[in-house]
């Protein structure tokens, strides 16, 4: 393409193995410094498979890349609806602070501490703000030992305290207390009215 002098090109090295294709990029990167080239790169783990798997190994591979200041634009290509790609590539994006669009949700794993269903809660979460694209950082802890300082970093935070009470964390300050609210329709109406104040600032 050089020889003749047609530079509007895009370079990928795409592999199924993530570790193959993070080597050959490094690889391509060193060569185009030496070679004084500078051409866009196209990141992409192709024919990941489907499922979680497909997931990690596109996360693996694109993430590795993208953390080392490597590429330009990426694709995600799994075994499922495009629709589903697009979601994988952008929750990898967002969550290297690449893009902020949407909900961050920081959660805890399964633990005997947690004072109400943490993961059912946190999956019935998403699902009703898919929809809602002002970035936002949310907290959802299920004690109060780990609680407060996950909210310190958060927009919104709940803690669990037992008996179905819960403190609310505003802009990582306490808020309010509630109590036999269901969290779920609770937490997605005071989400979405902090995302509107921050439209409107």
């Amino acid at each position: 393409c050089q020889d003749h002098k047609f530079h509007d090109i895009v370079l990928s090295m795409k592999s199924s193995n993530p570790i193959v294709m993070v080597h050959a990029y490094r690889l391509l990167v060193n060569k185009m410094i030496q070679e004084k080239m500078n051409y866009p790169l196209h990141l992409g783990v192709t024919e990941a498979g489907e499922g979680m798997e497909g997931r990690i190994k596109s996360s693996i591979g694109i993430g590795r890349l993208l953390l080392s200041g490597i590429g330009d634009t990426i694709r995600v290509s799994l075994s499922d609806e495009p629709e589903e790609e697009i979601r994988v590539g952008f929750d990898i994006l967002k969550s290297l602070n690449l893009r902020h669009r949407g909900v961050k949700i920081i959660a805890c794993p399964s633990c005997a501490r947690q004072q109400f269903p943490v993961i059912d809660t946190v999956k019935k979460l998403e699902k009703s703000l898919e929809n809602l694209l002002t970035p936002i950082t949310v907290s959802i802890i299920g004690c109060v030992v780990n609680g407060p300082g996950e909210a310190n970093l958060t927009e919104i935070g709940i803690t669990g305290g037992g008996n179905n009470t819960h403190m609310i964390y505003i802009d990582g300050k306490k808020g309010h207390r509630i109590k036999n609210e269901e969290l779920v329709p609770y937490l997605d109406s005071l989400i979405r009215e902090k995302a509107k104040q921050k439209e409107i600032i």
